[in-house]
């Protein structure tokens, strides 16, 4: 019972209201953003219905939505990421965002092939969805005098999704670990399927990676690679156990998506962003960059005295 005591200490501790804010403006705008560049394929669906093979929450749909009705449930999801990043009403647009995402690249999904680099994104959006995101820094709070003291209610939703991240990541590398065993780490398998990948794309005349095709005529860097990034999805949840390692961690894995879009030219937009991570560091130092500060201000609303970092 110690140990629980102990673990329920540290994942509740307190956290500045401005982290989780910050979370919050961060997660929902990426949001908004992702759906509006992936708008062409989010939300048109006229194609062949013999193309339609449900899966996730749309596996109870029997055939095809109306393209009319699609198209809305995408635009409903496009409006509530708006209130959601800006704290409108948050008590509803805050689940109705995050129930919209998932129905939306859920039943994207349905239509082909299964895209993994929406589900964290997903998850991280449930996360903040069910917490007091909107305290501060939100159209909801603007203008109240006096912010919230530090407080554990703003602090287990942020451990909670860099928690999500880990397990995201170690699900991944037990992935690859049922599949291929620990051959992964000799950088046969890594080598192999960054070949196979530049010569297909190549044949096929879509964008692939010079630098991958350029990279496998050497057997070195592979096992490094492969055992690197093992390490990595392996060991997310001990890293959080102090910050250092956290951050370190954090970096290793943006590094890693860097080098899969170097020698594959395939992108995790999310991850790629820095928005995945934000959770991890004190990302509500990002409102004393200058370009930021008025933002802030205006977020506070008129009241304001300061920056949200004093």
């Amino acid at each position: 019972m110690k140990l629980l005591h102990v673990i329920d200490a540290r994942f509740c501790a307190n956290a500045p209201a401005e982290r989780l804010a910050t979370l919050r403006v961060l997660t929902g705008a990426f949001g908004v953003v992702y759906l509006a560049v992936r708008g062409h394929v989010l939300a048109d669906f006229r194609v062949s219905p013999g193309h339609f093979e449900p899966v996730g929450v749309a596996a109870w749909l029997g055939s095809p939505l109306p393209p009319p009705l699609a198209f809305a449930l995408y635009l409903a999801a496009l409006a509530s990421g708006v209130a959601f990043a800006l704290g409108v009403r948050f008590r509803w647009s805050g689940p109705a965002f995050a129930l919209l995402m998932l129905w939306v690249t859920s039943y994207r999904n349905a239509w082909g092939m299964i895209f993994h680099t929406d589900n964290l994104l997903v998850l991280h959006l449930c996360v903040l969805a069910q917490s007091d995101a909107a305290a501060v820094l939100s159209i909801d709070a603007r203008g109240r005098s006096q912010r919230p003291l530090d407080d554990a209610r703003f602090g287990w939703p942020v451990r909670l999704i860099s928690a999500t991240t880990a397990l995201a990541y170690l699900v991944a590398g037990i992935a690859k670990l049922k599949v291929t065993g620990l051959a992964w780490m000799d950088g046969d398998v890594l080598r192999n399927y960054i070949a196979y990948d530049a010569m297909r794309k190549s044949q096929i005349g879509t964008i692939h990676s010079p630098f991958g095709a350029w990279l496998v005529q050497y057997a070195w860097p592979f096992p490094l690679l492969s055992v690197f990034s093992m390490l990595l999805e392996l060991s997310g949840l001990l890293m959080l156990r102090w910050p250092l390692p956290a951050r370190i961690w954090a970096g290793g894995l943006y590094a890693f998506h860097v080098g899969v879009f170097a020698s594959m030219a395939i992108a995790f937009p999310y991850p790629l962003s820095g928005v995945a991570f934000a959770s991890i560091f004190e990302c509500e130092r990002l409102w004393r960059l200058r370009p930021l500060v008025g933002l802030y201000r205006w977020f506070a609303g008129p009241s304001c005295a300061g920056t949200a970092t004093e």
